[in-house]
């Protein structure tokens, strides 16, 4: 067989598998996507996470992940993962964290916040179809409840993320109104191009380390 005519084979099931990428993205190919990306950064990153895991033991008690229920997608309940950062039952003592002061926050853990390092054990959480690497981002079900809107319906019909259209500008310092509203309409619109657009701008934001924590947007306005 000619070169040529092999060097058109694979160009020609090269860009048919990049049409079926783009056109079916949200119905499976996202899926593969994931399937496949998360499975090879779990054997990339597993020592590395070891590690993190024993210096977070080092550096406070408790467990090296934080595990905590949360609304996924068509409203079904999950277990979410996170390396944790805060002293052991630290929810159970004031909820969430708005503050880089916030005393219950461990060294290691504002490091691990600050460059989203926390996030890396919903790998397994995505390799189990739990979540997405972007998303709505997955809610408590109290949260579910106060803003059970119908304009909020969307962002259920999808799998939650570790990273949404949200974290884009705000992070953590995102209402939980503006959060809603942004996930909705991610939901509504989501393509392989928005999540390309949006993780690189995610990475972005991370890498200034801005907006970590919901007072820095306070302070801002």
């Amino acid at each position: 067989m000619e070169w040529w005519v092999i060097l058109l084979i694979v160009l020609g099931s090269l860009l048919i598998t990049i049409l079926i990428v783009v056109l079916f993205y949200r119905y499976f190919a996202k899926r593969i996507c994931e399937i496949i990306g998360s499975i090879l950064l779990l054997l990339i990153l597993w020592l590395p996470m070891i590690i993190i895991a024993i210096i977070i033991k080092c550096d406070s008690k408790g467990p090296a992940l934080f595990k905590q229920k949360r609304i996924g997608k068509n409203k079904k309940p999950f277990t979410v993962l996170k390396f944790r950062t805060m002293c052991d039952h630290a929810y159970e003592k004031g909820g969430v964290a708005s503050s880089e002061s916030d005393n219950r926050i461990t060294k290691v853990g504002k490091f691990l916040r600050k460059t989203s390092i926390d996030e890396l054990p919903q790998l397994l959480n995505i390799f189990l179809g739990q979540m997405s690497v972007i998303g709505p981002r997955p809610v408590l079900d109290w949260e579910y409840e106060e803003f059970a809107k119908e304009e909020y319906e969307p962002r259920f019909k999808v799998r939650p993320g570790m990273f949404c259209t949200v974290d884009v500008k705000y992070r953590a310092a995102a209402s939980r109104e503006l959060q809603f509203e942004m996930d909705a309409e991610y939901a509504k619109k989501m393509s392989l191009w928005l999540d390309v657009k949006t993780f690189f701008g995610v990475l972005k934001t991370v890498l200034t380390g801005k907006n970590v924590y919901k007072e820095e947007n306070e302070n801002n306005e």
